[in-house]
């Protein structure tokens, strides 16, 4: 029996296209998600890629990855790379005009040693944290890194120098001997030739800027030879190695108002020039100096009876006086300023006049001024104000605007024209003949001490022949005769007889010595010169003894 096949129509859609299908849903669920919870894409300009890999180098927030490198291209004008990398959704928020990019690496300074971590991780991308600003997604890499995190509670200011010292990022700032601040950046004005600066002083140190606080320079030691001696100045550790400053307030002013916002302050060379600089008015004045200005400086002080008052503000100036230093006795220009505020008055307009006046009335009087020595090992000068009594008034010259203040010798100037007058004298006395006679003397006293020398060894000679015994004893005879007769005085007198043969005895004896006084008669030096070869005389009277 025949059956008929009964044929069935197989489904459309295979069990097995459920997997494609399940994966691709999945797959797009995937595709959607990520795209849908990926962050925004930036770029970033840097001068080079160096430590930079695709895929690898993170991009990190206080540590925290926020983001990849993805691709790095080279800029068309060659200036550089521009880096593209992926920053997470939840970090999108910091991407504002005032998130800052940098490079960090092993970097080693005389202000900082940083980055020693990446020598084994490597490089990486560091971004400053910051929510404020308007949204962007291209910024251009610091070179370095901030030297201030964002956030940090303090002060920004800005400081200008005209010194031929510049700063860098990270140099300090000093205030009694603490680090308080640092330079954040810097830049230069080609026009004014002034370099700009942006610096920051931290908390709590930022409530000491005021209206009236000073910046100068402590870097390095600084040995200056002034009037008043050596002076060396220097500031802390830090400062030696690199530049550095130092603020702080002149004594005698107030402190003023506490600086809240960004502010603008000058950078002087010295603590002296920021004192100055707090007054604004000055009276200048000319000096016509005739003798020499070695060792008078611009900035030299100007003193009346041993007060500083003021400065010198210009030497030999050629908008001054006319004329040349090549003619004769031409005078050399010096122009002081006096400062109203260094004679206790008011640093203003009614104050400058009250010096004005005064000044007028002196020149005309009695007031002149001087160079002095301010010290012997440096010479260096300072001008000093002073009355000079017995002095004719005068009247009052200008010149060029500048009333002119007389001028009269120091005392170092009187000793040396002194000095050269007793040299003049000196040098008029007949030398020549002097050193002739005094010639002839010292030959006449060579002579002299020859024949003293002579003299000697004869007066050696002479008392070397005379008999000193033989005298001694005759002496002896002498006395004992005398002391025989002595004693028959005494005794009740001596005869004629006897008396005269003690005489005749005496007589004797004064025979026997009578050779030696002749020749102290004849030649009474005869002891001390010799007289030849002669031979001594003799006594050769008999001796008669005494009954």
């Amino acid at each position: 029996m025949n059956e008929e096949a009964h044929i069935k129509p197989t489904s459309k859609l295979s069990k097995i296209w459920i997997i494609p299908f399940l994966v691709i849903i999945v797959g797009g669920w995937l595709i959607w998600y990520q795209w849908n919870n990926q962050g925004p894409m930036i770029t970033i300009e840097m001068k080079s890629a160096a430590g930079i890999d695709v895929n690898k180098t993170p991009i990190k927030v206080r540590d925290l990855n926020i983001g990849q490198v993805k691709k790095i291209e080279l800029k068309q004008d060659l200036e550089g790379v521009i880096v593209h990398a992926r920053i997470d959704k939840g970090a999108a928020y910091l991407l504002t005009d005032k998130t800052q990019f940098w490079v960090v690496a092993p970097r080693i300074s005389f202000s900082e040693v940083s980055g020693l971590n990446t020598l084994l991780s490597g490089a990486y991308i560091a971004m400053s944290a910051h929510d404020e600003g308007i949204e962007t997604y291209h910024f251009i890499a610091q070179e370095r890194p901030p030297v201030t995190p964002q956030g940090t509670p303090g002060l920004h200011l800005s400081l200008k120098s005209d010194d031929e010292l510049a700063y860098k990022a990270g140099d300090p700032i000093i205030y009694k001997g603490f680090k308080v601040g640092e330079f954040e950046d810097s830049s230069f004005n080609i026009e004014e030739r002034v370099v700009y600066y942006d610096a920051f002083i931290r908390a709590p140190y930022h409530k000491l800027i005021t209206q009236n606080t000073r910046f100068w320079n402590v870097s390095g030691v600084k040995l200056n030879l002034e009037s008043s001696g050596v002076k060396v100045e220097t500031g802390s550790l830090e400062t030696l190695l690199a530049n550095g400053i130092t603020f702080g307030i002149p004594e005698g002013v107030n402190s003023g108002e506490q600086i809240t916002g960004n502010a603008f302050f000058t950078i002087y060379e010295d603590q002296t020039a920021a004192i100055n600089a707090r007054f604004k008015l000055a009276a200048e004045y000319l000096l016509l100096i005739d003798e020499t200005v070695r060792g008078l400086k611009v900035g030299a002080p100007v003193e009346y009876r041993g007060i500083e008052i003021g400065e010198v503000r210009s030497i030999n100036a050629g908008n001054v006086v006319e004329g040349s230093i090549l003619e004769q006795d031409f005078p050399i220009p010096v122009v002081i300023s006096i400062y109203p505020g260094k004679v206790r008055q008011d640093d203003s307009e009614i104050g400058l006049n009250l010096v004005k006046q005064t000044m007028q009335k002196w020149i005309a009087q009695d007031l002149r001024a001087s160079l002095r020595m301010g010290n012997v090992l440096t010479g260096g000068l300072f001008v000093d104000l002073k009355h000079i009594k017995d002095h004719k008034p005068i009247p009052l010259e200008t010149i060029n605007g500048f009333d002119v203040i007389p001028t009269v010798s120091n005392e170092f100037t009187q000793l040396t024209q002194k000095a050269d007058a007793i040299l003049d004298k000196i040098n008029q006395l007949p030398l020549d003949k002097l050193v002739g006679d005094i010639g002839t003397v010292i030959t006449d006293l060579s002579e002299a001490a020859a024949s003293v020398k002579t003299t000697a060894d004869n007066f050696d000679t002479l008392v070397t022949e005379i008999d000193a015994e033989q005298l001694n004893g005759n002496l002896n005879e002498v006395l004992d005769d005398m002391s025989t007769l002595l004693q028959n005085y005494t005794e009740g007198g001596l005869s004629k007889s006897e008396i005269q043969e003690t005489m005749d005895s005496l007589q004797d004896t004064l025979r026997s010595i009578q050779p030696l006084i002749l020749q102290l008669n004849q030649k009474p030096n005869g002891l001390i010169f010799a007289t030849g070869n002669e031979a001594d005389i003799q006594p050769k009277a008999q001796k008669s003894g005494a009954n």
